[in-house]
């Protein structure tokens, strides 16, 4: 038998391998087109075509039908536009975004504020100006907490601040329920908040007897916080007026008090100086300064200070 010459060997071997590469890709592709066949399986789903604010009823105009991936995790979604017409919107829809149950309020509810309360909720407006609104920056589904100050009965010579309400969320400021991007901070007259009854009493109570103050919150903080709130006596050390047996005796509120009785007037550095004269009672704070009867005599003390003013 003849052998074949190198040459034609080469040839062959060219024809076969690329035979064998074209086989190969075309059988590659061929398992590609089933994959991506099996991926991308449509079902029809509910979306909105242009942007839809909330509390509005849905109508033929916003949605349409589209095609979803039928893997597309879309828990409540709707295929048919019948199943969403008249359904009132909780939150705002963007165009093209699913429409889900989880954004709609329940069957039967009109559209309105009434749609965007949670369950055994109540909408309750207040009056704030420029700095009890947090000078407009106030979002609906922002959160504030409430702090008032109270001037009148037992409070009028002594008024309170204290935080009477936490986490309450933001329904509407002015007549808005929906805060659009990039629009600029706005200060309205009037801003409703989302109360549970309890809370609408001690609310109106509040509003009736003194002023309130909204302070807005971290959207993600949700921990509640204990006050005692603070006394106009006790906010800057100043003098408090109470009752003594001999009548009214002026007290003076300072920081951490220190009474002394004898010869010991003041502190001089951590050494306490002794006068000749002995003394009446006395109330001295932890800077070294002097009170007698609830009155600043002196500050800071010297000697020879203290000794004038005893004359």
């Amino acid at each position: 038998m003849r052998r074949l010459p190198p040459w034609l060997w080469l040839m062959l071997a060219l024809v076969f391998g690329t035979m064998a590469t074209f086989m190969a890709m075309g059988w590659l592709k061929s398992q590609s087109r089933k994959v991506v066949q099996q991926k991308t399986e449509m079902v029809p789903v509910v979306v909105a075509v242009k942007e839809v604010p909330p509390a509005v009823a849905l109508s033929g105009d916003q949605v349409k039908v589209s095609q979803w991936p039928q893997d597309s995790a879309l828990p409540g979604k709707f295929s048919r536009f019948e199943d969403v017409e008249g359904r009132v919107t909780a939150v705002p829809l963007n165009p093209g975004e699913p429409i889900l149950e989880s954004k709609l309020a329940p069957k039967g509810v009109i559209p309105g504020l009434t749609a965007l309360l949670s369950p055994d909720k109540r909408a309750m407006t207040v009056k704030v100006d420029e700095a009890s609104g947090v000078a407009g920056f106030l979002n609906p589904d922002n959160r504030v907490d409430v702090v008032a100050t109270v001037d009148k009965g037992d409070f009028n010579k002594d008024p309170i601040s204290k935080l009477i309400l936490q986490n309450l969320r933001v329904l509407g400021t002015g007549q808005r329920i929906e805060k659009k991007l990039g629009e600029k901070p706005q200060v309205v007259p009037t801003v409703t908040l989302e109360v549970s009854p309890e809370e609408g009493e001690r609310l109106a109570l509040a509003v009736q007897e003194g002023k309130i103050f909204l302070i807005l919150r971290n959207q993600q903080d949700e921990q509640l916080v204990k006050s005692a709130g603070v006394r106009a006596s006790s906010l800057l050390g100043g003098v408090t007026t109470v009752s003594s047996s001999g009548g009214e005796t002026r007290v003076a509120s300072v920081p951490d008090p220190v009474v002394m009785r004898g010869p010991y007037r003041s502190r001089k550095g951590t050494q306490w100086d002794k006068l000749e004269k002995d003394p009446s009672p006395m109330v001295v704070n932890d800077q070294g300064r002097r009170f007698e009867l609830g009155i600043e005599l002196a500050s800071p003390v010297k000697r020879d200070k203290l000794a004038r003013a005893e004359k």
